[in-house]
């Protein structure tokens, strides 16, 4: 019962964090999404800031470990993804879509969802599969 809360909390606090960042992202205040990312990431996985540019997605699967938590790490990498690629870095932009992709591609294998296959299937339209970290290309 107290997972099952915990859960729920998370989900919620999750759909808050992205209608804010997408909000800002709307009205151009990339600066306070990225923000509220990195904020979200800090309050809701425990992230600190830079630790996403320092540790492969394997590392990052093993530190969350709930298919639930590896799903709203892969949300704000997501919503980060859609960050960059608006402020003209799609370099970057890049790199956090095939983390996110990547992230809901182990979601799915520990308890795969209707949500991580269609999440699945419009990341695949961002980034290549001959993108993803080998482990993730078959």
């Amino acid at each position: 019962m107290f997972r099952e809360d915990y859960i729920l909390r998370l989900i919620k606090q999750l759909a808050d964090f992205v209608a804010r960042i997408a909000g800002y992202r709307q009205k151009g205040e990339f600066e306070r999404a990225q923000e509220e990312i990195e904020r979200a990431r800090d309050e809701l996985l425990g992230m600190p800031a830079g630790l996403v540019e320092v540790v492969d997605t394997a590392t990052l699967v093993s530190l969350l470990g709930h298919p639930d938590k590896l799903r709203a790490a892969a949300r704000l990498f997501w919503e980060e993804g859609l960050v960059l690629r608006a402020r003209r870095d799609p370099l970057t932009a890049s790199t956090r879509f095939r983390r996110a992709f990547e992230l809901y591609l182990e979601a799915r294998a520990i308890d795969p969802t209707e949500d991580d296959t269609a999440a699945i299937l419009e990341l695949s339209r961002l980034v290549p599969a001959s993108e993803l970290d080998e482990r993730y290309r078959d």
